[in-house]
């Protein structure tokens, strides 16, 4: 079913519009320059059907929380627009505005009686309809004119609606429940033992060496001011007193004075070296010879990288606390990555030959291993879905091998799986096949009617819409 969603993604977005009420708000974005002598609103015209700004933003909106949350709530309206929502979602509104013309060509439309009884669903009552529309800040007018257009194509749709036959449901069914009678042999990349010459590995460094660099360098001033100084009793009750907010344990309570003592004297010792760090700071940058120098990575344990990333963004880093001193640092030079000599990346080098040999020893005993009949164990019938019954690989690897085996209808063959990181060679026979399992399309006989149902009906739908882009003239406003 996932597949299927996936295959025909945009007539669910189509399904999702016509569902949805709401004008769920992503921001309201520019469209673009429009063309005088119209309805300020319109976008886009089809014989008497306009298309409104408001259609678009909807769909617009709809596409922009799909594709959000499969992003993981990163996106933004630029990157939207790098990746084309804002032209699909006008392309779609025009697309539901030749429905809505069409529906009227065929002489259908919308009562008020069919609008009411479609909000008291949505609603239960007018007290709280009206009471959504103060809370959305829509008015009553605006509202149900969009929600005329969604039923008049939602009426289109059910008069089109045509039942898939029982010949195309079990065809659904052989193409999703089909079954295999497999023989199988896993070998395991781990089990595989290839050696290498010293004469192969520094071939290989010398074809490949621009792969094997040192890292970025940073030659970095650095000056360092120690936290210490004095402190009374009564000084450090007296900080204390002023921060007392700042000392709390794991459950949020304030400690006490002689809880948080050793916290509040670094704290204050820090406060009173801190004009000491800064004059060092500004005598670095004036460029006074009060500093280490340094040569280091991105990471390393003088300088967190968040304070690594804005030196080298700076140029500078102003002074921060380590442990008993602060820390000031310049940015002096940044020395690019460049080729590793031989004996530095000679690791690394075995590391990826090794990787290289394994798999290619691995796939040289996969095929000789199909060259005779070889030994395995027989799996019954198996269908896509069956990733338990296939002993040796995990459920992913399984589930990714059976999908692999079906798509190749080879009856003798092997996968590398899986296929970005091989681990496993699976050398497979097809010993037997059945065109549909029967117990699995009974079991599963309502969602297959659904899958070919919704799969007619988009396809003729698809067809539709291209034939009335094609017999309509639509009149764009936008530029």
């Amino acid at each position: 079913m996932i597949e299927w969603m996936q295959t025909h993604r945009k007539w669910l977005v189509i399904t999702i519009w016509i569902a949805t009420v709401a004008f769920i708000g992503a921001g309201f974005v520019g469209w673009g320059q429009f063309q005088f002598g119209r309805k300020s609103s319109t976008v886009a015209k089809i014989k008497n059907t306009e298309v409104s700004i408001q259609d678009v933003q909807q769909i617009y909106n709809n596409l922009f929380q799909e594709m959000n949350k499969k992003l993981g709530g990163t996106l933004d309206d630029a990157t939207a627009e790098k990746m084309g929502l804002k032209k699909q979602a006008f392309q779609m509104a025009i697309q539901q505005g030749v429905l809505r013309q069409y529906a009227k060509d065929l002489g259908m439309y919308v009562t008020e009686k069919e609008i009411a009884e479609q909000i008291l669903k949505y609603f239960k009552d007018k007290k709280t309809y009206m009471l959504y529309l103060r809370q959305t800040g829509q008015k009553a007018k605006e509202f149900e004119s969009n929600l005329r257009k969604q039923l008049l194509v939602q009426k289109l749709l059910t008069a089109l609606h045509i039942t898939p036959s029982e010949t195309l449901k079990l065809t659904f069914g052989s193409a999703l429940y089909n079954s295999d009678s497999l023989k199988i042999k896993i070998i395991n990349k781990s089990s595989v033992k290839v050696n290498l010459s010293e004469d192969e590995i520094k071939a290989f460094w010398e074809k490949n060496k621009n792969r094997y660099q040192s890292p970025t360098m940073y030659k970095i001033a650095i000056v360092t001011t120690p936290i210490k100084g004095v402190a009374t009793e009564k000084e450090l009750k007296e900080y204390y007193s002023e921060n007392r907010n700042d000392y709390k344990n794991d459950k949020g309570e304030i400690l006490t004075f002689d809880q948080a003592k050793k916290l509040v004297k670094r704290d204050y010792l820090a406060k009173l070296s801190k004009k000491d760090a800064i004059l060092a700071y500004k005598k670095l940058k004036e460029g006074a010879e009060n500093y280490r120098l340094l040569t280091l990575t991105l990471n390393n344990s003088i300088i967190p990288e968040d304070k690594m990333k804005q030196l080298i963004q700076n140029g500078y880093v102003k002074p921060f606390i380590d442990q008993n001193e602060y820390i000031s640092a310049k940015l002096v030079e940044e020395i690019k990555p460049k080729p590793l000599p031989f004996e530095k990346a000679k690791a690394d080098v075995i590391k990826d030959l090794l990787n290289i040999k394994t798999l290619q020893a691995l796939e040289n005993n996969a095929k000789e291993a199909l060259k005779g009949d070889f030994k395995g164990y027989k799996t019954g019938f198996v269908t896509k879905y069956d990733a338990n019954k296939i002993k040796g690989l995990s459920p992913a690897e399984a589930t990714e091998f059976l999908f692999t085996e079906f798509s190749l209808q080879k009856a003798k063959n092997y996968l590398l799986i899986p296929a970005t990181n091989p681990q496993k060679a699976v050398v497979y026979q097809v010993l037997e096949q059945k065109l549909l399992d029967k117990a699995k399309y009974e079991k599963n006989k309502q969602q297959v009617a659904a899958m070919a149902d919704a799969t007619l009906n988009a396809a003729l739908l698809d067809d539709l819409i291209k034939d009335l882009m094609t017999k309509y003239n639509i009149v764009s406003y936008v530029k």
